[in-house]
């Protein structure tokens, strides 16, 4: 991956090709109980995905996950539910080698080049953290026993294989598949939040 420009745009229309997914829309802020916004990480409102205006969740056919927080965040799992590969914008994340390798682009007027750096045991504990925190939130956001109209988020479109190949308008009809499609989704989440984060190996013959 020697163009970081590009493989943002690669990472983010791999979306549309996910063969099952759903997708989420912010429909008013998450405030806490008493009304106030706060950055407490215990408040019942997650202060990390405030702004954060779609949640989009999805598997390819091999039955990697993938989820998406607008065009700023993603991170990707294996069918084992191991980390494969990251974005937080504006830095590219992928498994090497038992940790994760941060990829960075670097202009100055000469040139661009990527630059690479291997994380470290501490900074990739850092991140890690990051990130089971914010699937967590993800979780709690989507997961609500709530009416949906009253939820944060909801639901607005879904694709299942067996469905047709044009997105299901959350307002149209939904079918069983569909329906199942947006619940197995939040259920995979919920599997990889009561896991510990691991960091998967490179699938043969690939870099």
């Amino acid at each position: 991956m020697a163009r970081q420009e590009a493989d943002h745009d690669d990472l983010f229309s791999e979306a549309i090709a996910l063969t099952s997914r759903a997708l989420w829309r912010r429909i008013r802020p998450d405030y806490p109980a008493n009304g106030q916004r706060s950055d407490d990480p215990d408040d019942p409102a997650p202060a990390r995905l405030q702004s954060v205006d779609e949640i989009l969740i999805g598997t390819r056919a091999n039955d990697w996950l993938s989820i998406y927080w607008d065009q700023s965040w993603m991170v990707q799992f294996n069918q084992m539910n191991q980390l494969r590969r990251a974005y937080v914008d504006p830095c590219l994340y992928r498994a090497q080698g038992g940790t994760l390798s941060r990829l960075k682009r670097h202009r100055n007027q000469h040139e661009t080049s990527l630059l690479r750096h291997d994380l470290k045991e501490a900074e990739l504990h850092s991140f890690l953290a990051s990130i089971s925190r914010r699937l967590t939130e993800t979780l709690a956001l989507l997961d609500r026993p709530e009416p949906p109209e009253l939820g944060t988020f909801q639901l607005v479109s879904m694709v299942h294989p067996l469905d047709s190949i044009q997105p299901q308008d959350a307002g149209q009809p939904e079918t069983i598949h569909s329906t199942l499609t947006a619940k197995t989704l939040v259920a995979r989440l919920g599997q990889i939040c009561v896991q510990k984060l691991v960091i998967a190996e490179p699938p043969r013959g690939r870099h």
